[in-house]
This record gives structure tokens, sequence and C-alpha cells, in this order.
């Protein structure tokens, strides 16, 4: 994720009418080789793309928006807000440090990891995202007011979890990523989710698998957040609650990770399940649990007396 405070002026420019460097070089007063400079970063960064027009006389190059989904949302955010100087809020460490925050709720310790940035550095510009109502602050956590910011939060989104890889990105951070492949001898990077349930005496059968970029020895605390990506079903759910508890999982230990991946709310909600003596739970951001079909599940894998 990269963006500049003059990438974003440029771009501004370019969505307003500004589509040739000569014009952008005059709204921006700068020369054309330093606006060829900035061009160049936009279209790497699929913002723009540069198109020859052999009919037009004189300057030919012509410059557009990107279809890319998030430089699209891009422009939908800054004509909806025409007066906000988005350099402001979107310039180069401002931005990591949204991304790390737009999922869910995470704490600052490890929204500075995930973007691995100084507490510093942040300490800069927090309070007046806090004030403009971009972050929310609640009992020591921060997310992005989707509220307020919905484009925003969107955008963010969007430009954070695109890659061009073979198959749906579920997560991404600059070169992490958590992608569903739909057989488990594509994957690339390493295997994790439901699919890894089975190296820790769960057996589930899985018609796609998640996939870790880059490869790396993964924990089971990593790999049961990463299967909540999966958990659409009773079935899921009940697998999950097995594994949880087979593997003696700690809330403590899991909590930073599911920070880490978005699933902070879910996980939440995931632990009332233990927390509840009713046979039957609803509960925000999970399938249905039936406690004794989770009791089932959990004593074909030894599990006892849950």
């Amino acid at each position: 994720m990269h963006l500049t405070k003059p990438m974003l002026k440029a771009y501004q420019e370019i969505i307003h009418g500004a589509n040739t460097i000569d014009k952008l070089a005059g709204k921006l007063h700068k020369s054309t080789n330093r606006i060829s400079e900035i061009i160049s970063e936009l279209a790497t960064n699929g913002f723009v793309i540069r198109k020859q027009e052999y009919h037009r006389q004189g300057c030919r190059l012509v410059l557009e928006i990107s279809g890319t989904n998030y430089s699209l949302r891009l422009r939908e955010l800054m004509i909806e807000y025409q007066s906000i100087k988005f350099e402001d809020i979107l310039a180069e460490s401002k931005l990591l440090f949204l991304a790390a925050i737009s999922e869910d709720w995470i704490s600052m310790s490890e929204a500075l990891k995930l973007c691995q940035m100084s507490k510093h550095t942040v300490n800069r510009y927090i309070r007046s995202f806090l004030n403009r109502g971009i972050v929310l602050k609640q009992h020591g956590l921060y997310t992005i007011n989707i509220k307020m910011w919905p484009l925003l939060k969107q955008f963010i989104l969007d430009y954070k979890n695109y890659g061009l890889v073979s198959g749906h990105i579920k997560w991404r951070f600059q070169e992490e990523m958590l992608v569903e492949v739909d057989r488990e001898d594509n994957i690339l990077g390493e295997t994790s989710g439901l699919a890894r349930y089975r190296d820790y005496g769960v057996f589930v059968g899985v018609i796609s698998a998640l996939c870790y970029i880059p490869k790396k020895k993964l924990r089971k605390e990593e790999i049961f957040v990463h299967s909540l990506f999966e958990v659409d079903d009773p079935r899921t759910l009940h697998l999950a609650a097995t594994f949880y508890v087979k593997n003696k999982l700690k809330y403590h230990k899991v909590l930073p990770v599911a920070m880490k991946y978005g699933k902070y709310s879910m996980f939440k909600s995931f632990m009332k399940i233990f927390e509840s003596e009713q046979d039957k739970v609803e509960l925000d951001l999970l399938p249905p649990f039936d406690r004794n079909d989770f009791k089932r599940i959990a004593d074909m894998y030894g599990v006892k007396n849950v």
C-alpha cells in the first residue's frame, strides 16, 4: 500500500479533468518531469492508466482512472467529500495505520506491530483522526468509524486486500496473505484453517483450503483464527469449538491473533458459547450453535465434559 501527498493531489486533479501531464503541471505548479514521476507511481500502484490517443493534436498521452476496485472507490470518496484534503488522511504512514485498524477493533500495540510503526509516529495524527470522527476508540481499542466514513473504510479494505494471486484473498496486509484456493495442491504458502485441523486431532473434509503466504510454520492459535474465515454453518462452528477445546487454546493467546486478522468481534462472540448454559445459542457474527450437536462432534474426537 503506497500513497504520498503528491500522488493524492494529482489523483484528485485527474478526476476533475486534469487528464494530461501539462494540465497537471499547471494545476500543481510542478515541472512536467516531476509530474511524470508522480504519474508513474500512481500507475504502478494501480490508480491510473496512461493511454496514447493518436488522433489528438499536441499531447497524445491521456490519463484515466484505473478500473481497479480500490481506485474507483477512491474516486467515489473524493467526489463525495470534495472539500476534504485527503493527503492529510491517507498519505504514507497514515494509510498503513488506518489499514491496520480497518477490519475490526484492535489494540494500539497490535496495530503498531502489524504496520511496523512506532507509537511516536501514530501520536502525530491519532488525535486529529479521533477529533474528525475518522477513528473510534473504545476500551483501549481502535477502529475506523464506519458510520461517519463508510466510503473511506471500504476504500482502505479494497486496497489492503487487493492482490493478483490464484484464489480468493480473505485477508491481506502488505506481503502477508490468507487466500482460499479450490484445491489443496494449489497451495503456494502454508496450508491453514480447517484443512490443518487434522494435524491437531480433528479431521475435517474440505473442498477448498486456506493458504497462508508467505510460507512459515503456523502456530495452532493462528490456524484456529484462520479457520474463523471458514465458519459459515453450525457444522464448522462445532468443529471450531472442538478444535479450541481439544487443543487447550488460551483466550489471552488467541485474542491478539484475532485482532490482527480482523476477527476480534467474532472471537468474542465465539467465547460466549462456553459461557452460555443454553442448549441452543444465537450469537452475532456466528451460525446457530447447538450444544447437543457440539457434544456429539466433540465426543468423536475424544473431547469429553463439554
